[in-house]
């Protein structure tokens, strides 16, 4: 099995380019940012657990995707209508940030009955109405506070087809 090394973002990096009340390093809410984007610098870094591994075509991390260059080419267009690209770069290589803005919430695709938290506020189960997703490629919701990405079956297949490594799609939380 490969391991994937997980993007980082420098925080002073992000709030000079960016301005110093802007949050997006720590803020997985569902704003608009290309307005206001300017390129930033990211680092890739093992996280717990993987003693070495590689930078992935494409990874979830706090809600957001990182797609390098190909992973860029191979979905651009799927994945356009539903959040904006934010350009990056690592090292001598450009990628970008995905910002999904696709609710389930504003679709009433939540289904808060069975979606639940145990007595610590922890997420339990996190169910979809599926027919009201159908449609929706990629999205979030605030019942996790944003901090998930979630998929319908025509996106995992348009990963899977361009041969993307990285990503890692389950069916459990």
């Amino acid at each position: 099995m490969n391991h994937y090394l997980s993007y980082v973002l420098d925080s002073k990096e992000v709030r000079k380019k960016l301005g110093n009340d802007t949050m997006f390093h720590f803020d997985q809410s569902p704003l608009v940012y290309a307005e206001i984007w300017k390129p930033i610098e990211i680092s890739f870094a093992k996280l717990s657990g993987v003693k070495k591994g590689d930078i992935p075509d494409l990874m979830i991390r706090n809600g957001r995707l990182f797609l390098n260059e190909k992973a860029y080419e191979c979905l651009r267009e799927t994945l356009e209508a539903h959040g904006e690209f934010l350009p990056v770069t690592f090292g001598s290589e450009a990628g970008y940030l995905f910002n999904i803005l696709r609710l389930a919430d504003d679709i009433g695709g939540l289904n808060q009955k069975l979606s639940t938290r145990d007595e610590h506020d922890d997420l339990q189960s996190l169910v979809f109405h599926e027919e009201k997703m159908i449609k929706i490629l990629v999205f979030r919701t605030s019942f996790d506070d944003y901090m998930g990405v979630y998929c319908n079956g025509a996106f995992k297949q348009a990963v899977e087809n361009a041969g993307l490594k990285g990503l890692v799609f389950s069916l459990d939380l």
